[in-house]
């Protein structure tokens, strides 16, 4: 009897089996319809980009066309900015959704683990009772009645088997093709990075010709000290601005007797805040435009742009500030207790929010070139109890 229920299920069932012992899955859906989008974009970009390319090429020749020159260069620079933004939107996108569906892939994977157990359970169970043939159940009837329930039931039985084992199988080639979908999407996220790294690589170029150009243009001494004298006026308005505001926000603190850490305490011990980039363009207490710097300027390094560059937390705190201050462009204020905050400017775009809780390494901007800025870079400052201090005696 047993041989007659195994030969009976046959072939698609030992297919089953053998695919239920090596199943595994790790994730998959469709892309969000604003990955398309950023996508469609970074298309478009690049057909600008060739369309620049051309015109600079043409320009170039003209030495009597050099501001219009200047000005396309420029042009290309917001260019491969706005594709490196759009890259790392794809990216984070991209990350976001292998998130989702391994989490998906893990539920499925699950359902499908109980369904073997119970499938198994089954056919245990048949296996070691035996398979009673129909006709066995017939004669064994005590009645017409009752002989039509027990086949009955034998038949829910048997449907019901094949349902669990259908469900199974179609269980398991969805888990196949939501395999394939997230290893695509991984290749994606690689081929992204690659991407980002090669436009980053272009963009310092444009830039170092931007700069060479701006050298060339900029004759008139009296403009120049003009322009100086207006940049230092504004700095110095900023940064008396950033003074109040601090000066405000620690005597809000002392009248709470709150901790605007969060309840973290630092102890001076920072890390890098653009990990890979450390060429620095003015370092702390250096003399700029009519002031001294605040802090240090971390820039491009090794012929890599740090545009889009992601900015982390030097310490765990509790930011108390994101948004745009006038000159600082974009960035944000993190209070990391024990009299310390620290301060990221100039951001192209910010990753965190005022009030949130953040730890040490954690990304909370990306690298712009915000506010009055001359080249994407960041402006990074230490302060202890309201004093400026050189960030360079922080790093371990």
């Amino acid at each position: 009897m047993k041989g007659k229920f195994w030969k009976r299920l046959g072939k698609p069932v030992l297919a089953l089996v053998l695919a239920v012992c090596v199943a595994q899955g790790t994730g998959g859906s469709a892309i969000a319809a604003t990955l398309q989008e950023l996508q469609q974009e970074q298309t478009r970009l690049e057909q600008e980009k060739e369309e620049n390319d051309a015109k600079l090429a043409e320009l170039k020749a003209d030495q009597s066309k050099q501001q219009e020159y200047k000005n396309t260069l420029d042009a290309q620079v917001q260019n491969l900015q706005s594709q490196i933004d759009g890259l790392n939107a794809q990216i984070s996108g991209l990350d976001a959704s292998i998130s989702e569906k391994d989490a998906a892939i893990a539920e499925k994977q699950a359902n499908i683990d109980r369904d073997v157990e119970t499938l198994k359970e089954r056919l245990c169970a048949i296996y070691m009772m035996g398979d009673a043939s129909t006709l066995e159940i017939i004669l064994q009837s005590e009645s017409v009645i009752d002989m039509a329930q027990k086949v009955e039931l034998l038949n829910m039985i048997t449907e019901h088997d094949t349902k669990l084992i259908q469900q199974l199988s179609a269980d398991m080639e969805a888990i196949a093709a939501e395999r394939q979908e997230i290893e695509g999407q991984k290749e994606e996220v690689a081929d992204a990075r690659s991407e980002l790294e090669s436009r980053r690589t272009e963009l310092a170029s444009v830039q170092a010709e931007a700069d060479r150009v701006l050298q060339e243009l900029n004759q008139s001494v009296a403009a120049v000290q003009e322009e100086s004298e207006r940049i230092a006026k504004e700095k110095a308005e900023a940064d008396q601005a950033v003074d109040d505001w601090l000066k405000d926000y620690y005597a809000s603190q002392a009248q709470g007797g709150s901790s605007g850490s969060g309840g973290y305490t630092s102890t001076g011990n920072f890390t890098w805040p653009v990990p890979g980039f450390t060429r620095l363009t003015t370092q702390f207490q250096e003399w700029t435009y009519g002031g001294y710097h605040r802090g240090i300027d971390i820039a491009s390094t090794g012929g890599r742009s740090i545009y889009g560059a992601p900015i982390v937390a030097a310490d765990s705190g509790k930011v108390i500030k994101a948004g745009w201050n006038n000159s600082y462009g974009n960035c944000v204020y993190i209070d990391h207790g024990g009299g310390y905050v620290t301060r990221y400017a100039h951001a192209s775009s910010l990753a965190v929010s005022q009030g949130q809780t953040v730890t040490k390494g954690q990304t909370i901007a990306y690298v712009g070139n915000t506010g009055d800025s001359f080249g994407a870079h960041l402006h990074f400052e230490v302060i202890l109890n309201g004093t400026l201090q050189n960030p360079m005696n922080y790093f371990s």
